[in-house]
């Protein structure tokens, strides 16, 4: 490690719920506040203070960091808001790491604060635009479709069958009936609950999902002179690490993702580990659907590729495991205010490595810790080592915990503290009173954009419009693009060729949806899919699937484009009207005439 040794001093949280009714800078002021007196603390010795919060489209607040300065602690202090989508809460801990230490700060308040509900009809309408505004929004995809794709190629890669994954959902729900803040904790759910509850976009189901929440965390981060003059429990920040893979999504191996696999290395170089699987003792993986937490896992390099699931079934990952994950309940049981889950990942290890966690203790005394969050297009992962010891992090080595006032954590007695009604209370509201409620205003923005498409996109829709697929090639990887790009994302050159492929290629991965963006039923459901076309390399591109009973859809799945009339193309990706499969009879004719020329 370079830099100074930093430490974790406190923590705090708010309740997660859906719709509370404090303001975003009121749940920030709570986290930070619980923080403070956890730590014995007060504002004036904090030197300077990182926050993050997902989209402003979430409070129709632009510049939200700003905003939300006052609730964070950040009055005439040094102050940054950092943003990577759902890796944002891990990564501020990274921001407030590496903060103290290049030796710019001695102690850093890290607040995440999310409010998901402040804007309807849902949510989910503030990441529509996160998609590729050229070759991806005219199809109208959402996160579900994105989400049910990857869900659908780790099944297939591994055979894997969706009680198989449901079971997370299930341990963790469990796990968060411990837990105070926990907006979903279920003690009597069953995988068959799971199963039975409503299908999304398959295979993802409702209780596959962490649902919309609003909540804050804060946690104190600190140089070693400060932290020992602080506490006499500090839990140190061993290793970080982050990576941000391509935005070209459809071209990714959605079964595994590499992107986590680079910042577990980079965190895991940093703090010495060489093997993770035997010098973690328990992992905070980011668990927004149930299939994430495996997929994670393996990512975090726990378990070999596609092994998560078969050691999740074996009780490995449980609690009273051998390497206990999201033992808090994770984001499917405490709940999903998105920057806010990721810091809890950070704050519930703190917990867990000073023995505090209460009724959410692991077993034994764990002394290495990781946290994880993902987000964004499936590209960004963040990585946080944390150890209670020393630098060796070895089990049975555990350090007496000066026991502080805290809203989560346990009393004298070991049981689990209900938080302090006067510090967070929440107050939810129905769909009714959210629309009437003093404050709500409806705001219709009649914007329009034009975006050029440059100079590869630009002529890869020129070629859509006259019924041809273009490609360009990178000679340095060997690569044949589609989309094509003007350059080379990982040779970082420009490409070298274009080339025309055939309007034919196979199914990568799909989805059958149910639900529209803002989760309202749909009379059809829609066939989303990634299409590899022949020739090309590495996945493919997003469009949608007809003449095709769903139940028929398969990975591996022979296809073809249907294409609009002619006097119908605009230039655009949806001069491909669908894929639908390949009738194999032209194949068998021209074969057959091969063949024939062939014959003496």
């Amino acid at each position: 490690m370079t830099g100074r040794r930093v430490a974790v001093v406190g923590a705090g949280m708010t309740r997660f719920v859906r719709r509370a009714q404090e303001t975003g800078k009121e749940l920030a002021f709570q986290a930070s506040r619980a923080a403070l007196d956890a730590a014995e603390m007060k504002l004036d010795q904090v030197d300077a203070v990182c926050l993050t919060s997902a989209p402003d489209a979430f409070d129709g607040v632009h510049r939200k960091g700003d905003y939300l300065a006052d609730g964070a602690g950040g009055w005439n202090k040094p102050f940054i808001r950092t943003y990577v989508g759902g890796g944002s809460g891990v990564f501020t801990a990274i921001q407030g790491w590496y903060t103290v230490a290049s030796g710019q700060a001695d102690v850093v308040l890290c607040v995440a604060e999310e409010k998901m509900s402040s804007c309807q009809p849902h949510p989910q309408g503030a990441f529509l635009t996160i998609f590729d505004n050229i070759l991806e929004r005219p199809l109208g995809p959402n996160l579900l479709w994105i989400f049910a794709l990857e869900m659908n190629r780790y099944m297939q890669r591994y055979g894997l069958e969706k009680r198989d994954i449901a079971a997370v959902a299930v341990k963790n729900k469990r796990n968060a009936a411990d837990h105070p803040a926990a907006l979903l904790g279920q003690a009597d759910i069953s995988v068959d609950d799971v199963l039975a509850s409503d299908v999304l976009a398959w295979p993802v189901q409702r209780l596959d999902v962490s649902p919309i929440s609003d909540g804050a965390v804060a946690i104190i981060i600190a140089s070693e002179e400060a932290a020992r003059r602080l506490t006499a429990a500090p839990v140190w920040i061993d290793g970080v690490g982050w990576n941000l893979d391509s935005t070209y999504w459809t071209n990714r191996d959605l079964s595994y993702p590499e992107y986590v696999e680079k910042a577990a290395r980079m965190a895991y170089g940093m703090a010495g580990i060489t093997e993770p699987r035997k010098q973690i003792h328990v992992a905070e993986p980011y668990d927004p659907f149930d299939y994430k937490e495996l997929h994670h896992l393996e990512g975090l390099l726990l378990f070999d590729k596609g092994k998560a699931p078969e050691a999740a079934a074996a009780g490995v990952t449980a609690r009273d495991g051998d390497l206990p994950c999201c033992p808090s309940g994770g984001l499917l049981g405490v709940g999903n205010p998105i920057a806010a889950a990721g810091l809890m990942k950070i704050a519930e290890l703190f917990w867990q490595l000073r023995g505090e966690a209460g009724a959410r203790q692991v077993p034994g005394t764990p002394e290495r810790g990781v946290a994880q969050a993902w987000g964004d297009l499936m590209q960004v992962g963040t990585v946080v080592v944390m150890g209670a010891g020393g630098a060796g992090g070895l089990r049975g080595s555990g350090l007496a915990a000066r026991p502080h006032p805290s809203p989560l954590r346990p009393d004298p007695s070991g049981q689990s503290a209900a938080p302090p009604t006067s510090m967070l209370g929440p107050t939810s509201l129905s769909d009714a009173q959210f629309r009437s409620v003093a404050g709500a205003v409806d705001t219709p923005l009649d914007v329009l954009y034009a975006w050029d498409p440059g100079d590869a996109i630009g002529a890869f829709l020129d070629g859509l419009r006259d019924g041809r697929i273009l490609a360009t090639t990178c000679a340095s990887c060997g690569r044949t693009l589609v989309p094509p790009r003007a350059f080379c994302e990982r040779c970082f050159r420009s490409t070298d060729a274009w080339m025309e492929l055939a309007a034919t290629g196979t199914v990568e991965t799909f989805s059958i949806c149910h639900v529209t963006w803002d989760m309202r039923p749909l009379d059809e459901p829609e066939l989303p899919a990634v299409i590899r076309i022949d020739g090309s390399s590495d996945g493919g591109f997003l469009h949608k699937l007809d003449e095709v009973a769903p139940d028929d859809v398969r990975i591996g799945m022979a296809v073809e484009a249907v294409w609009r009339p002619l006097d119908d193309r605009t230039g655009s990706i949806l001069d491909i009207a669908y894929f639908r499969p390949r009738d194999p009879a032209p194949d068998r004719e021209l074969v057959a005439a091969a063949a024939a020329e062939m014959t003496p």
